[in-house]
C-alpha cells in the first residue's frame, strides 16, 4: 500500500469521524458504487444493492472508531463491512422464505419456468461450463475462488501464491475469454 494513500484513509476517516459533512461526501463518492456493484452481485436486486450502499454508510459512522490504518486499507475495510451487510441480508432472506414455507404460503409468487425457458437455462448452462473448461487452468482457478468462493483479488493472490496484480489479470482475463465463447456460439 502506497504510504500516501494510507495517510489520505486515515485524514479522511479523521475527517469523517470528527462528523465532517466534506469528509461523508467524499467518503461517499469514492465507495459507494463499489458497494452498489458488490450488492448487485451478492444480492441481485436493485433496490437491495441500495439498501446495502445505504446500511453500509450507517454501519460506518456508528463504527468509525473501528477503522485502523495500521491493520488495513480502508476499501478492504469499507468492502468487507458491505459483504458482511450482504451476507447477512441473503441469511435473513433464506430464513423468511423458510418462515413462509413453515406456515404453508410460498415466499414469492410463482413464476415456474416453461419448457423453452428451461431448455434455454440447460443450454446457457452446458455452454457456461463448456466455456469454463475451456479457460486455462490458472484463469478458471482464479475465476472460482473469486466468483464462487466469494474471495477478493488479495485473497486469491494469497491462495495461488501469486502476486495481487496477476491475480487480477487472471480473473479479468478469464471473464473477457468466457465472455466472447459465451458470444460466439
Amino acid at each position: 500500500m502506497d504510504i500516501r494513500e494510507s495517510e489520505s484513509d486515515a485524514a479522511l476517516m479523521r475527517s469523517f469521524a470528527r462528523r465532517d459533512p466534506s469528509a461523508a461526501e467524499a467518503l461517499y463518492e469514492r465507495y459507494a458504487r463499489r458497494v452498489y456493484g458488490l450488492g448487485k452481485v451478492m444480492l441481485g436486486e436493485d433496490q437491495a444493492s441500495q439498501d446495502l450502499v445505504q446500511d453500509t454508510f450507517v454501519k460506518i459512522w456508528r463504527n468509525v472508531d473501528r477503522f485502523d490504518p495500521e491493520r488495513g486499507r480502508l476499501d478492504t475495510w469499507v468492502l468487507m463491512m458491505a459483504r458482511t451487510l450482504a451476507l447477512d441480508s441473503l441469511r435473513r432472506r433464506v430464513t423468511e422464505s423458510r418462515s413462509l414455507e413453515a406456515l404453508g404460503r410460498p415466499a414469492e409468487p410463482s413464476d415456474e419456468a416453461g419448457p423453452e425457458e428451461i431448455a434455454v437455462a440447460a443450454d446457457m448452462g452446458s455452454r457456461a461450463r463448456a466455456a469454463m473448461a475451456s479457460l486455462p487452468p490458472e484463469q478458471r482457478a482464479a475465476l472460482e475462488l473469486a466468483y464462487f468462493g466469494g474471495k477478493t483479488s488479495a485473497e486469491v493472490a494469497d491462495m495461488e501464491g501469486i502476486p495481487v496484480g496477476t491475480a487480477k489479470t487472471r480473473i479479468r482475463a478469464g471473464l473477457i475469454r468466457l465472455r466472447e465463447s459465451l458470444e460466439e456460439k
